[in-house]
This record gives structure tokens, sequence and C-alpha cells, in this order.
């Protein structure tokens, strides 16, 4: 019983989350631009199962116990410290910090769940879909937001996660320099993260970024070359704006 009441308050806060994450930084308002029929139909004539046309809404995801070590691990507390130490970093680098975004945290911990349980640690889902197939389930095939995803594996050490093993986690992760180019990049201000462990400890942790409406074919129309000089150029507008000097 009590398992079953934690489950509901973190699906009321879940809801809660999905029905403010859009109030504040986004440019068009609704994030759907298709309709039912045309994204179902988009999808089949691409190749996709129908059931990923449309996102699926958030009361059908229940998260089940992250930490199969038997510790507690609160996903609402986990996310905030991840959130935090990422913003404390893109602080010192100059740009905005993430908001989370609700349909991005699903996809994280649907994603860090999936790697835990199948012993694997990439982007592509244990059933072959690419990350934004993954997206699609979630987010939509319609979206007009970028995402992109990162995902690490991390050992943890014994005992249950803690603010300052969360850190360590982010810190490891900013260390690697792919890792930072993707979680630094201006172009994203949204963000879910997913995290669980396995019994041997080893946590995968799955970042999901998303940036404003109305960027994502703009962004696909670009070469990757066209893509590096647009975020260099953000990136340097963002710190002018913001009157960001580099930290000592």
């Amino acid at each position: 019983m009590k398992k079953i009441l934690i489950c509901a308050v973190v699906l009321v806060f879940m809801m809660m989350l999905f029905a403010g994450c859009d109030s504040a930084g986004v440019e068009n308002g609704n994030d759907e631009t298709y309709t039912t029929q045309t994204a179902t139909q988009t999808a089949e004539a691409q190749g996709f199962d129908v059931i990923y046309a449309q996102p699926r809404h958030i009361s059908e995801f229940v998260i089940p116990p992250l930490d199969l070590r038997g510790f507690a691990l609160d996903h609402v507390e986990a996310q905030q410290w991840f959130l935090e130490r990422l913003n404390y970093h893109r602080e010192n680098y100059g740009v905005h910090p993430y908001e989370l975004y609700a349909p991005a945290t699903i996809t994280s911990i649907e994603h860090s769940l999936d790697m835990r349980d199948n012993n694997f640690t990439r982007n592509e889902a244990s059933d072959g879909r690419v990350h934004q197939e993954r997206h699609h389930r979630w987010m939509g095939y319609g979206r007009t937001r970028i995402t992109s995803t990162a995902v690490l594996a991390h050992t943890l050490s014994p005992g249950p996660l803690t603010r300052q093993g969360a850190n360590e986690v982010i810190d490891r992760v900013l260390s690697l320099e792919d890792y930072h180019l993707f979680l630094m990049n201006p172009t994203y201000y949204y963000i879910g993260i997913g995290f669980s462990v396995c019994e041997e400890g080893r946590g995968r942790i799955c970042f999901t970024m998303a940036s404003q409406e109305g960027k994502r074919a703009a962004h696909h129309a670009r070469t990757p070359e066209e893509r590096e000089q647009y975020r260099q150029d953000y990136l340097e507008r963002v710190r002018q704006e913001r009157g960001w000097t580099a930290p000592n």
C-alpha cells in the first residue's frame, strides 16, 4: 500500500508538471502542429508504428522501484539534484539554465529502466528503436522541438544515492568532451533526467534535451557543419546577452 501511495504522489506531481511545463520560455504556444490524422498518416508512410504517431498521455506511466539494491530512490528528489548540478555548470559556462519538461522526464526514466533491466548503455532502445523513435512515444511524431539524448553508466558508492553522489555523476558526465558539448548546448532549454540502479550498484542515467518550440524544421535542414556554426554563434550571443565572463 505504501508503494502504491508513493507512485500515486509521484504521478500527481508529474501530471502537474506536464500541465505547466510550457508556461514560460516558449515561442508558439502549442507544440503540436499536426492533426492526429496527418501525424498518423505521415508515420505510416515512413514505416513507423502508428502507436508512436501521437504522444501517449503521462498518466499511462507508472514509476517502478528505481534502485534494485533495496535503497529508497525518489525520482523527484534525484532529478532535482541532477538538475541543480547541471545548471551550476551551465551558469559557469554562460548559458541559460535548464527547465524540467515532463515528457522528456518520462522518456528518460523509461530508457534508464530499459538500460538497467537489459544490461546495456546506449541511446537505442533494447527493441531497436533509435532515440528519435523513442521520443515519438511521449512527445509525438509531429513535435516541433529539437530533441536529443545522452546516456552514461556510472558505478555508485555503497549506500543510497545522495546529493553528493548525484554531483559526482554529473561531474563525471561533463568531464567527457562529447557529453559536455551536448549538455551545454544553448539550443536546448528543457530537460528530463532518468536514473536507475541495478543490483550490482551500476547506475544508468539518461538525459533527454528539448529546444523551444518551432525549431526542429530549420535544425534538420542544416548540415552538420551549419549546425555546429549555429551552435557557436548562438553560444556567443547568449553569453553576451547574459553579460557572462569566464570564471577564474
